[in-house]
């Protein structure tokens, strides 16, 4: 690869005689280095992967006048980004209006948080910034500089990209992290391990959390199997203490014992994220005066972000003494301190159920990923 790249201290003579901008010196390298580097665990580590730092494989001509535009473009999205933050504030106030926050009203309303992040980031991109000639010519002369570099690294990261996702999501083509967050965090539909790629592509697909949870109703026989196998799978001494519970809640779900299976499989999903969270679990569940935010679930890993996300939605503020009305999606709280048809029904059983072997599933893989480390 050496061969291949400029690596001369100095960059060949302007053609124009006009100065291409300030060399870097070997601290400002080394900084830049890092910060990129910091760019790549943001996509590869955080997907539990292990790969080499991407800045060794960037010629060292790509690296010149990189900080000085990196640092701007920074300064100039963070200010798009604080003036749209009211907006995203503005989603706290919902909590009491709606007895459920899903994908449905964050569609309706245009808010939904990877789509102001997106437009923040193309209104950055997009604003005329009034650089100088000088300027203008760097950023352009980077451009041209890791084309080359991105052609050669591109394939490596679409073979990659499949790896980001558990098993039964490793087979969707072109699928984007927003479609699996709307059905994980918003919905608070499992998609980790559970169900079978058809599935989880049909729940991906649909239109709304409406469509979504109609595919819980007619596909929980598989939805149900598909719980089973990933459940019985689970061998470590972790989270073996579980799987009989959850195998109980499916024969009960299966021999039409619908009540009997959610109360057990709801009980089942509190235990294990209690176990496994411990005090910390109140990081990642809303709050009753409704000011805590998902900001925890940023330091998941991909991975750990798809199987926990369902906490958000399934613990979501119900209090019978304050006249709350009861939700229609499964409540971990209406579960346990509710007796309604609105809450006991079959399209929550199955995703009562889903969410326990998921957690279970996701648990049992990080057992044996330390194993292996």
């Amino acid at each position: 690869m050496a061969d291949d790249q400029h690596c001369d201290d100095e960059q060949p003579e302007d053609p124009s005689g006009e100065d291409r901008g300030p060399e870097l010196t070997p601290e400002q390298q080394e900084e830049l280095k890092k910060s990129t580097d910091d760019i790549w665990r943001s996509l590869a580590p955080k997907f539990d992967l292990k790969l080499p730092r991407i800045p060794n494989l960037i010629p060292d001509s790509v690296l010149k006048n990189f900080t000085a535009l990196s640092a701007f473009a920074e300064a100039q999205q963070a200010i798009v980004s604080n003036a749209i933050k009211p907006l995203l504030d503005s989603q706290a106030a919902w909590q009491k209006q709606f007895s459920v926050i899903n994908s449905d009203i964050f569609k309706n309303v245009a808010l939904q948080q990877s789509t102001l992040n997106n437009v923040a980031s193309q209104l950055a991109k997009n604003v005329n910034f009034g650089l100088s000639d000088t300027v203008n010519k760097a950023a352009s002369q980077f451009a041209i500089q890791q084309v080359s570099w991105l052609k050669d690294i591109a394939p490596a990261l679409a073979n990659i990209r499949a790896s980001f996702y558990p098993k039964n999501l490793q087979g969707i083509e072109g699928l984007e992290f927003e479609q699996v967050e709307e059905v994980v965090m918003v919905d608070g539909i499992p998609l980790y391990g559970v169900p079978r790629t058809s599935t989880a592509l049909a729940l991906i697909r649909a239109e709304s959390v409406s469509k979504r949870r109609e595919i819980l109703g007619r596909r929980w026989k598989t939805i149900s199997a598909d719980c089973r196998e990933v459940a019985t799978a689970c061998t470590e001494s972790t989270v073996a203490t579980y799987v009989p519970f959850a195998i109980a809640a499916l024969d009960a779900l299966d021999a039409g014992h619908t009540e009997a299976a959610q109360a057990l499989a709801g009980s089942l999903v509190d235990s294990i994220i209690r176990a496994y969270f411990k005090k910390d679990r109140v990081k990642f569940t809303p709050d009753k005066k409704g000011k805590r935010t998902k900001d925890a679930y940023n330091d998941f890993t991909i991975r750990q972000f798809i199987a926990f996300a369902p906490m958000w939605q399934m613990y979501q503020q119900f209090w019978v003494e304050d006249g709350d009305v009861v939700p229609i999606v499964f409540n971990r709280n209406a579960t346990a301190h509710t007796v309604s048809t609105r809450q006991y029904n079959r399209r929550n059983t199955v995703q009562a159920s889903m969410v326990a072997c998921s957690l279970l599933c996701r648990i049992n893989e990080e057992v044996n990923m330390q194993k292996v480390a």
